[in-house]
């Protein structure tokens, strides 16, 4: 019983200390990363012979990039640019920028894909 409790007290006292320890640690998606899951596409393959592959992740990762981003500006955040959309949601095309602007600027592979895919749809509309 002894053992018992003194365990109880150890993890009590202990689980709190590591909790916050881990905190703050955050592991960003980089953009090498997400280019190699937008290039598993398999041309000539339905999106719904995709769903188990690892292009939908990627498109769904940048929608909700886009979503976010626009959600924020849209909270009357002026210093946000607009990312120049068209008016017709296009993933695909918006998944083959992202590609095109990390390949043209190998620097940029390892920072944190959700700013990079911002930058690269920002230079590529909003000319």
């Amino acid at each position: 019983m002894r053992i018992i409790f003194f365990l109880f007290i150890y993890l009590l006292t202990l689980a709190p200390i590591y909790s916050k320890s881990l905190k703050n640690i955050t592991y960003p998606f980089t953009a090498k990363e997400l280019i190699f899951e937008c290039e598993a596409w398999i041309p000539g393959e339905t999106a719904v012979q995709q769903k188990a592959k690892k292009e939908v992740s990627c498109i769904r990762y940048i929608q909700s990039t886009i979503n976010t981003y626009q959600l924020i500006k849209s909270q009357n955040n002026e210093k946000l640019s607009d990312l120049c959309l068209p008016s017709v949601l296009n993933l695909q095309r918006h998944k083959d920028v992202f590609i095109k602007y990390v390949k043209e600027n190998p620097n940029k592979e390892n920072l944190d894909a959700s700013k990079i895919i911002i930058e690269s749809l920002i230079n590529s509309y909003c000319k």
